[in-house]
């Protein structure tokens, strides 16, 4: 972009912004050190259960059933061989996929923006959106490995544009291609980068019709070998009909579920709950939608940018959720845009100033909103307890209690024991170390109101009484078995199966009486004179023998 002002010395060294960049990141690796030990969720359980079973030698899909493509559990399992396979472990490994990202897309920014301030600005505002609780930024949802993964390509892919070397445009599509890889969503992200490629071709060569072609044919093939790849590794390894069921059949039914009538009302609620604590940094990001088109910058700029906007509010919207981590998608366009604003800013500021007092000035104005946020959320970046974070977040779901029900049966068990819970919460496979005797780690689908459910609850309990877990959970929260947002009633059948199956073959041996805030009540053993005093409760089984017992379903 053409500045208002052309002398170097009021532009943002490559060095200074670096050094800036470290201090942002040493700031947000603090931040996300001190809360690395917070409670898994369920998506990261099941995140962390498949990584696990992978290290073991299980393939995906195999003893976990979901409609995600498999990049982010072998991205887990790298993270487990490399930081061990804790909370902690897991979270530390976000911290580096976080601060790569905070990198790239500095000099992502830097490229698009064609400014240093503008590029810092973007990239210490992805940083600090991203450890949002409300965002779900401190959690290792696969909305991270996303975006690393296709910033990272459109990175190499700008520059492919410029060198015009085959291996980096291959490079691209490689990255790219990985996003999909990582959650579908970064198939959005592969658009951008086609449409973009084929846009900055005709721009350069309007007659060059021939070669654009190439470049975009080569990308495309690029982009396609990381899915090939993963369905030779999933034929090989004999969970191909699976991994064919989970992410085309039943996804195809699940991104169907919520009425578009309902769409509007889903998305403001959650635009809600994620701006909550950083209002201002999101109305300063729009206030650069607008500077882009309002104040003088470069045609290419403006396509890009807006185009790159449209993407990213896209990936969102698939199934009309809106989940908050879904919104992690938007944030490297919202940080792309918050440097628009800043540079705006600078631009219009030199007219009355010298430029490096405007840059100065536009430069505090991000500072002071940036303060802002964090004198807002001060508690929970500096001294709130972990436990905190997770019910300040969750709420009664039982995510901190995962764990003491985990080191119970762990205690309990062999390796080889199979273990099961009735309800949606995997991270209880993965602290305990067990094998699941069920694949449905998830029990959301079995719930909803779509024409593989009945098969489901049919499958699982098949498997159960099959497999004959030596320790059996319960769970007895209502949003581990209906998910966020979901407004229907139930199929009972499996309830009703499963309070068979559990007095038939089980014995009470422990409870987790889950308050809305403050720490569980844990009963273990001694149970039959305990009265819970909750809406909220974890009961934990214990095989009555050793020998199979199954019970039939009822029709």
């Amino acid at each position: 972009m053409d500045s208002c002002y052309d002398d170097d010395q009021h532009e943002v060294t490559h060095r200074g912004a670096l050094i800036t960049l470290l201090v942002v990141i040493a700031f947000l690796a603090i931040v996300r050190l001190r809360i690395a030990g917070v409670a898994l969720e369920r998506d990261e359980g099941e995140y962390a259960y498949a990584g696990q079973l992978i290290l073991q030698g299980v393939p995906p899909y195999r003893l976990v059933y979901n409609m995600k493509f498999p990049g982010v559990y072998y991205a887990y399992s790298v993270i487990l061989a490399l930081f061990g396979q804790t909370a902690w472990g897991i979270h530390a490994g976000l911290l580096c996929v976080n601060a790569a990202t905070v990198l790239i897309i500095y000099f992502l920014a830097r490229r698009l923006l064609d400014d240093g301030l503008g590029a810092v600005v973007a990239a210490a505002t992805f940083g600090i959106l991203s450890i949002d609780r409300w965002i779900m930024g401190v959690f290792a949802h696969a909305t991270h490995f996303v975006v690393l993964a296709a910033m990272s390509g459109l990175l190499v892919l700008f520059h492919a544009l410029e060198s015009k070397r085959t291996i980096a445009f291959i490079g691209a599509g490689l990255m790219l291609g990985l996003s999909v890889l990582m959650k579908q969503n970064g198939i959005f992200f592969l658009a951008f980068g086609l449409g973009a490629t084929v846009w900055i071709e005709m721009e350069q060569k309007p007659k060059s019709r021939g070669a654009t072609a190439r470049i975009f044919a080569l990308v495309v093939v690029s982009s396609a070998i990381p899915f090939m790849f993963m369905i030779a590794v999933l034929l090989a390894q004999g969970v191909f009909q699976n991994f064919w069921f989970w992410t085309f059949q039943y996804a195809k039914e699940y991104v169907s579920l919520v009425p578009v009538s309902e769409a509007i009302f889903v998305l403001a609620a959650q635009l809600l709950t994620i701006t909550r604590a950083n209002y201002c940094l999101w109305v300063f990001s729009a206030a650069g939608m607008l500077a882009l088109w309002m104040t003088p910058w470069p045609r290419q700029t403006r396509f890009l940018l807006t185009a790159f906007l449209a993407t990213s509010v896209i990936s969102t919207v698939p199934g009309f959720y809106f989940r908050a981590h879904y919104f992690i998608l938007l944030l490297p366009a919202v940080a792309l845009f918050t440097g628009v604003a800043v540079i705006s800013i600078a631009n219009r500021l030199a007219n009355c100033f010298s430029g490096r007092t405007a840059r100065t000035l536009a430069g505090a104005v991000f500072v002071a909103i940036s303060a802002a946020y964090i004198g807002i959320e001060r508690d929970y970046l500096f001294s709130m307890p972990v436990f905190e974070v997770s019910r300040s977040r969750y709420g009664a779901r039982p995510f901190l209690e995962a764990l003491e029900i985990a080191d119970y049966i762990r205690a309990r068990t062999s390796p080889s024991d199979r273990i099961g819970v009735l309800g949606s919460e995997p991270e209880i496979y993965f602290y305990a170390n067990r094998i699941s005797a069920t694949g449905y780690v998830y029990v959301y689908g079995l719930m909803e109101q779509q024409r593989y459910s009945v098969r489901m609850q049919e499958e699982m309990i098949d498997e159960l009484n099959a497999g004959h877990p030596k320790y059996l959970v319960f769970v007895d929260v209502r949003n581990s078995w209906l998910g966020e947002g979901q407004l229907f009633k139930p199929d009972e059948k499996i309830l009703a199966w499963s309070n068979r199956y559990l007095q038939e073959c089980y014995e009470l041996v422990g409870i987790a009486d889950i308050p809305p805030s403050g720490p569980a009540t844990f009963v273990w053993e001694n149970v039959a004179s305990y009265r819970p005093h909750s809406d909220s409760i974890v009961y934990t089984y214990r095989s009555r023998t050793e020998t199979p017992c199954s019970v039939p379903i009822k029709y």
